[in-house]
This record gives C-alpha cells, structure tokens and sequence, in this order.
C-alpha cells in the first residue's frame, strides 16, 4: 500500500527534484472546528530504486491501513459530516466543492493530478465537519486511504485555508 502512494505521489508531481516536496489541502480541526489549512509534507522526495519506476521520484506517504475506490453520481451533496478517519483522499476525477459551516472558508479541488487532500477533521477535533459537494455533471471517483492508527503525516502548515492551484503544483 506504502508503494501505491509513493507512485502515486510522484504522479501528482510530475517532475520532482531533490529536496522537493509536496503541497496539499488539508480538512483539519482547531477548537473543535473544523478549518482548511496549506501544509507541506516534512518527508521530502526521493529517487525511486523499486523495478519498473527506478530512478523518478517517490513520497513516503506512511503506513496506511487500507483503500476505497469510490464513484460517486454527478451533482451528489455529501452533506455536512466528518472524515471517519484521518485518511489521504485522492479525488481521480470530478469537481469538488468542500465548505465549511461555522465560516466563510471554501475549497474547490479538480480531480486528478493535483486532487490529492488529506481529511483530518475528526470527531475528536472538529463538532460540525465540513459539506461536500460535487458539482460536475459527470461522475467523481475518489479513493480513500486511511493511515494507521490514525496517525498524521508529517507536515508543517503553510498558511490557513486551501493551497492555491500555483503552491499544489510547485510553479
């Protein structure tokens, strides 16, 4: 399952290079609410020996419990709710409008690429959670990918709110 991430991180990067790391969006919690923050991974990237991808570049993601592929309908509300787990969610495909209820603070993620968000708010730190919508007339496929023992990777924030499309990308 490590591996899986590790190429998949290299994926979502593109063309990495030393001491390079990653950006993401982040659902997280402070004072039992829930907030978006900017993080950067503290694991930088490194160069791949596994066969078949030796040599590119490869993020340590950690030790991770298992993974769901979800395909969710076009126009679907998730509702307000919390993330079950601490867990990676990787958006495959389709528009992502994440809002928070106690603020003015949005997220919107394409999927793909860049869709990569870590969800951390909760029950233990956030009361409310966050609603999820999916906006887009064709389908959402996201796969969840819990870590064990709920543990976060490591990571130091950037600034409150979402990344911007140009911090995700590293441009």
């Amino acid at each position: 399952m490590a591996r899986l991430f590790a190429l998949l991180g290299a994926l979502m990067l593109g063309v990495a290079h030393a001491d390079q790391f990653l950006n993401l969006t982040a659902l997280t919690g402070r004072d039992n609410v829930s907030v978006l923050e900017c993080w950067q991974l503290t694991t930088p990237f490194i160069t791949s020996d596994v066969p078949g991808v030796s040599g590119t570049q490869t993020l340590d993601m950690g030790d991770l419990a298992n993974a769901t592929y979800t395909v969710i309908p076009p126009r679907f509300d998730g509702g307000l709710h919390r993330a079950p787990v601490k867990q990676w969610v990787w958006f495959v495909s389709g528009v992502i409008h994440l809002t928070l209820p106690n603020g003015t603070d949005e997220a919107v993620i394409y999927g793909g690429k860049y869709g990569l968000i870590f969800a951390d708010d909760t029950s233990d730190i956030s009361t409310w959670g966050h609603r999820t919508q999916y906006p887009s007339s064709d389908e959402t496929v996201a796969m969840t990918v819990p870590v064990r023992d709920n543990v976060r990777p490591p990571h130091k924030v950037l600034h409150d709110g979402a990344c911007t499309m140009e911090e995700t990308v590293g441009a």
